[in-house]
C-alpha cells in the first residue's frame, strides 16, 4: 500500500524506440530526442514535469503520443510495457484492498499527453480507486513511486473500541500526520483517503478480515487468541509491509486493552454466513 517498487529509468529510456517505431511514421528521431529528454526530467523532478516541460513536444506529436497508449493494451505491440509493470505490484497502491486491474496515468493523460505511454507515470491500481480517481490533478495524490518518505512510517491509525457493557467492538481510522513530518505529503494522503473513500471502504474489509480470523472463537482460550493474532500480524507484515491496513488493523487488536477473548467470542457469535448461506 502507499509505495512501489519504481520502475528503472532505463527500461523507460528503452521503450522510446519501440514507441517511435509503432507511430507508423508519424513520430520522428527528434521526436525520440524530445521523448528520451522529457523522461529523464520527469525522473529527475521526483515524478513530475511542469506543462511547457509537457508542450515541448509539438502539439501533433502529443497526440500521435496520446493515441499510442492503446497499443498497451493486450496483444499489441506495447502491451508488454502493461504486463511487465502488472508483474511486479500485487494489490492496488491506493486503497490495499483489491489485485490491480487498470493502469492510472499518475500525471493525467489527458493533460500530459508527452507522457501518455511512459512507464514511469503509469502506475497499476485497482478499478475502483481509478475510477474515483480519474483525471484530477497529480500534486494531489501520493506518487507510488518516488514518495519514499512514506516507506515504513506509521502514519496509519485504527483505534479499537469495545463496549464494558456489551462487549460490542467498533474502530475508528485516522493518519497521524505528525508521524509524516512534511504538511505537503500529509495533505497529499488526506486527499487521496477521501477520494478514493478509503475509510468507508475499510470498515467492510475490516469487518472481513475478522471474520475469517475469529471464526470458531467460541471454542477458543485466551492464549489461543493471542497466538493467532500474533501470527496473522507476523503474516501481514511480511507479505505487506508495516503500512498495509491489514498489518494495523491486526496490531491496534493486539495493543487494545479493550479487545478481549470475551469481545472476540461476541463478535464470533454475530458473524453472518457469506451471502446469507445461500451457496453454503
Amino acid at each position: 500500500m502507499w509505495i512501489l517498487e519504481k520502475p528503472l529509468i532505463d527500461e523507460a529510456l528503452n521503450d522510446v524506440t519501440r514507441i517511435i517505431a509503432e507511430s507508423d511514421g508519424k513520430l520522428a528521431d527528434a521526436d525520440g530526442i524530445l521523448l528520451n529528454r522529457l523522461y529523464r526530467t520527469y525522473d529527475r523532478q521526483g515524478g513530475t514535469i511542469s506543462e511547457q516541460q509537457n508542450d515541448a513536444l509539438g502539439k501533433s506529436a502529443r497526440k500521435v503520443l496520446y493515441g499510442l497508449y492503446d497499443k498497451t493494451q493486450e496483444g499489441h505491440r506495447l502491451s508488454y510495457i502493461r504486463t511487465q509493470l502488472f508483474k511486479s505490484v500485487d494489490i492496488c497502491p491506493m486503497c490495499g484492498i483489491q489485485p490491480p486491474s487498470q493502469l492510472d496515468h499518475q500525471m493525467p493523460r489527458s493533460k500530459y499527453e508527452s507522457l501518455s505511454v511512459c512507464r514511469l507515470n503509469l502506475v497499476p491500481i485497482c478499478g475502483v480507486c481509478n475510477n474515483k480517481k480519474r483525471a484530477k490533478e497529480a500534486s494531489a495524490f501520493v506518487h507510488p513511486y518516488y514518495d519514499h518518505e512514506l516507506q515504513d512510517l506509521p502514519f496509519f491509525v485504527i483505534e479499537v473500541h469495545s463496549s464494558p457493557v456489551t462487549h460490542r467492538m467498533s474502530w475508528k481510522f485516522s493518519i497521524n500526520e505528525q508521524v509524516i513530518g512534511s504538511a505537503t505529503l500529509a495533505e497529499k494522503i488526506s486527499t487521496q483517503v477521501g477520494v478514493v473513500k478509503l475509510f468507508r471502504r475499510l470498515y467492510k474489509e475490516t469487518n472481513h478480515v475478522l471474520s475469517h480470523l475469529l471464526y470458531g472463537a467460541e471454542n477458543w482460550s485466551e492464549e489461543s487468541l493471542n497466538i493467532i493474532l500474533r501470527h496473522e500480524y507476523e503474516s501481514y507484515r511480511y507479505r505487506l509491509g508495516t503500512n498495509d491496513w491489514h498489518t494495523v488493523f491486526i496490531k491496534a487488536l493486539i495493543d487494545s486493552p479493550r479487545f478481549s477473548l470475551q469481545e472476540a467470542k461476541v463478535y464470533a457469535q454475530r458473524i453472518a454466513p457469506v451471502n446469507r448461506g445461500v451457496n453454503g
